[in-house]
């Protein structure tokens, strides 16, 4: 069993110990004999707990209560068996006869309780492990008070009986003051159970029985909540402080840093832990792993900063310091930076220069320590510090030869940054801040060699620096500088950046350097997207955007003018007279469909405008078909197919076109047909425009295989009723080319036939069919749609269909037409 729960253990024997003693109702030489041999139990335990002591170089030295504490923590199991047995030897010397049985019985029960309320300590919430043991202790008290009721014949002086458990509460107290295990809230519940059972017996105020009850648990609660916890950290302490006095530094590590533990403020416990450190023989730390690691690195380094950070630090300080420092770089070598830092300081106020400086180097240099290692970053920012403007000396040897090596100033200024962070008041910080982005350059900026802006990096610091001298005649270039280096970490301030930049360039004269920044401009809004800038800096990208497209459209660079042209249209304020503006460039470049496209798009605004309409007359000729054949997908949802029909049906059906304007008019509308062809390969309504202005061109040849082709191709449905009617048109074509070209009336008969199908035939059709029967030698068909013919009385062939019908008659009637 470990001694811990063989303290709770003794603890539970010492109170079956006292309660059979109080059953026993000693008389006074009863309680006498029962506490003397307790303290002479205790006395005894004390006596060989100094003598063991002093023995291993303990010494009194005029502090004896402090030493009688002392031993009392030290020695708990000497001080358990002496208070424990003396209790048990008193009890069995005045033990009534028959009653060893009880006696054991109350050991044995005893025991066991405190076996119980042993375990109930390990509970780890604390207010309800205080709630148990308030149920629990109340609980065994209120039994025993209701079994003493109920039975009186087993204790015949109840006062006598409380007085007694009474009497063994400051022993209780000095066994749990004494023990190793951290006073809990067990112990003191046991005792204010046992005092508020002995008060009740004692009967003090009869007129409000409740008073003995409420006492004892507010007693628990203050103590408990405002005397345990500091009443921990004091034991500790004084455990800490005693074994330092005799050099035994890795027991009062441990009980200080406990004592720590419990209360991190308590400056008994710092002082002493401090101490002892002080007094640390290294050479013997070294040689012992266990002790070594006991050492508190975070605290030496802490005091000795606190005691290097003084203006003028005495000699035994400086000593203490460097002793502090040696202890940290033994155990913790990879701090090192740290140490090497303090140990600069030390040397600076020894005067000690030259050395200060070596080491001051090595922490500024990165050479000298891991990539990204914690500790040096920890006092790179005191290190630039000290070396810029702590010490005139080190600013000479240090700061100026690190500053002029390439990354050395953002390496400090990231440090600075880190710094201000942490603490954004920090004076020193800002000063230094100050002094490092005055004189930074953007070639030392560059230096970084990375497209992601810096992490560590003030760019609005830089931006506010920049602003204040572009302005200036002087120093404006200066200022650009800072602009720069500004826009690279804040992208979406680019724009109007670049853009005062190139204002400074235009005021000095230099139209080239305000160019180059004008595009640097045009390139951080497109990077940052426009959508993505503030309502003025939008305003302004636009602005630059529409100056770099006119400046590109003057100079003939047509690409760049489209493409900041382009990018103007993504303004909401952009209008049609930009697109209109982007036409005229695309036509300049010799690109009509790109033209072509921007036009459909600004009709969509305005689809009257004369000035576009035109345009797009224009763009749609200069589209050659091969040209719309390599961008068809690229062009499909932009390319007006039913203006090209209609546009080509306007020309083929017009009425009142002159001979010279003939083949122009036959070819614009072939050309037009032949795009919708393109862009609906099984338009019936393009091939048969086609086909009509190749007869408009005299092309007999090349129109009748269009009309054939498209004879032999006709849909299961058509797109359109304009693709119904031109298949109907197309073999109208094609019985009058049958008839009057070809003399094929067989032929014409077939297509007029499917012609008749169509809404819009009528008289004429019937008058072909009439004629290509008889010249075929059908007299009796022919007769029929001759016939048919003159009945339409008002219709100018009806005088023709007469004379027809009559000659066909008549050659049926000898005999020459042929049988029906």
């Amino acid at each position: 069993m470990r001694w811990v729960q063989l303290e709770y253990v003794l603890k539970g024997i010492y109170l079956g110990l006292l309660l059979f003693v109080a059953l026993q109702e000693p008389n006074i030489g009863g309680v006498e004999l029962v506490a003397l041999c307790t303290l002479g139990g205790l006395a005894l335990a004390l006596l060989l707990a100094a003598t063991g002591k002093l023995r291993k170089g303990y010494r009194v030295r005029g502090k004896t209560f402090s030493f009688i504490l002392f031993l009392l923590l030290e020695s708990p199991e000497l001080v358990y068996a002496g208070i424990v047995g003396g209790l048990a030897i008193g009890a069995h010397l005045i033990r009534r006869p028959g009653d060893e049985s009880l006696m054991t019985a109350s050991v044995v029960v005893g025991a066991f309780l405190g076996f119980v309320f042993g375990l109930l300590r390990r509970l780890r919430h604390r207010w309800g492990r205080m709630a148990l043991v308030i149920v629990l202790a109340a609980g065994l008290a209120a039994a025993g008070l209701y079994y003493l009721n109920e039975n009186p014949e087993h204790v015949t002086n109840k006062t006598l009986f409380g007085a007694h458990l009474l009497f063994g509460i400051p022993f209780f107290y000095v066994l749990t003051f004494a023990g190793r295990a951290e006073e809990s809230e067990v112990e003191i519940g046991l005792i204010c159970a046992t005092a508020g059972a002995g008060l009740y017996l004692l009967n003090l105020t009869p007129a409000i029985r409740s008073i003995p009850f409420l006492v004892p648990v507010a007693v628990y609660y203050a103590y408990v909540t405002r005397v345990l916890p500091g009443l921990r950290v004091f034991k500790h302490g004084l455990r800490g402080h005693s074994h330092a006095s005799v050099g035994k530094h890795r027991e009062a590590l441990t009980a200080f840093r406990r004592a720590l533990e419990l209360s991190p403020a308590n400056k008994l416990a710092r002082e002493g832990l401090w101490m002892v450190h002080r007094n640390m023989d290294l050479s013997q730390v070294g040689n012992d792993p266990e002790m070594l690691a006991m050492i508190d690195v975070d605290l030496c380094l802490g005091r000795a900063a606190a005691l290097l950070i003084e203006a003028k630090p005495s000699e035994p300080r400086l000593q203490e310091a460097r002793h502090l420092l040696d202890l940290v770089e033994k155990q913790r070598p990879v701090a090192l930076p740290v140490v090497r830092y303090w140990r600069s300081v030390a040397l600076l106020h020894q005067g000690q220069y030259e050395p200060a400086a070596q080491l001051l180097t090595q922490v500024i240099d990165p050479a000298q320590s891991p990539a990204n290692d914690a500790h040096r970053q920890s006092v790179l920012f005191p290190a630039w510090q000290l070396a810029l403007m702590g010490h005139g000396e080190m600013r000479t040897r240090v700061a100026e030869p690190q500053l002029e090596i390439p990354g050395r100033r953002l390496e400090a200024i990231a440090a600075v940054e880190r710094q201000l962070k942490a603490e954004p008041e920090d004076g020193g910080a800002w000063d230094l801040k100050r002094l490092l982005y005055g004189s930074l350059t953007e070639a030392e900026y560059q230096t970084a060699g990375t497209d992601t802006p810096l992490p560590a990096f003030d760019y609005a610091y830089a931006q506010q620096l920049g602003l204040a001298l572009i302005d200036d005649d002087g120093r404006w270039q200066r200022g650009a500088e800072y602009l720069r280096m500004a826009a690279h970490g804040l992208p979406v301030l680019g724009p109007s950046l670049f853009g005062q930049i190139a204002k400074a360039f235009e005021r000095a004269g230099n139209a080239e350097g305000a160019l180059h920044n004008y595009q640097l401009a045009q390139r951080a809004g497109r990077a940052v997207g426009p959508a993505n800038l503030s309502d003025e800096d939008r305003k302004a990208f636009f602005h630059v955007v529409k100056h770099l497209g006119d400046t590109a459209a003057k100079a003939g660079d047509y690409d760049a003018a489209i493409d900041n042209y382009h990018l103007y249209t993504e303004n909401e304020n952009s209008g049609l007279e930009t697109l209109r503006t982007l036409a005229e460039l695309y036509e300049r470049k010799g690109d009509p469909l790109s033209a072509l496209r921007i036009v459909e798009k600004a009709l969509i605004y305005d689809s009257g405008d004369k000035d576009l309409l035109q345009r797009k007359d224009k763009y749609y000729y200069s589209v050659t078909p091969e040209q719309l054949q390599a961008k068809l997908q690229w062009l499909r949802n932009a390319f007006d197919v039913p203006y090209c029909i209609n546009k080509a049906r306007s020309i083929v059906e017009a009425k009142n076109l002159s001979l010279e304007a003939m083949p122009d008019m036959a070819h614009w509308a072939l050309h037009l047909a032949e795009l919708a062809q393109v862009m609906e390969p099984a338009n019936v309504t393009a091939m048969v425009l086609r086909a009509r202005a190749r007869l408009m061109r005299g092309e007999r040849d090349e129109a009748l295989v269009i009309l054939e082709d498209l004879k032999c191709s006709k849909p299961e449905k058509f797109a359109s009723g304009d693709d119904e009617d031109a298949w109907y048109v197309a073999h109208r074509l094609l019985g009058r080319m049958y008839m009057d070209e070809l003399a094929r009336p067989d032929l014409a008969i077939d297509a007029f036939l499917e012609f008749r199908k169509s809404a819009k035939s009528g008289a004429d059709t019937l008058f072909r069919l009439g004629q290509a029967f008889e010249a075929t030698g059908d007299m009796k068909k022919a007769a029929r749609y001759y016939e048919q013919v003159t009945a339409y009385e008002s219709h100018p062939l009806v005088s023709e269909a007469r004379e027809a019908l009559y000659r066909v008659q008549a050659e049926t009637n000898r005999g020459v037409g042929s049988p029906e």
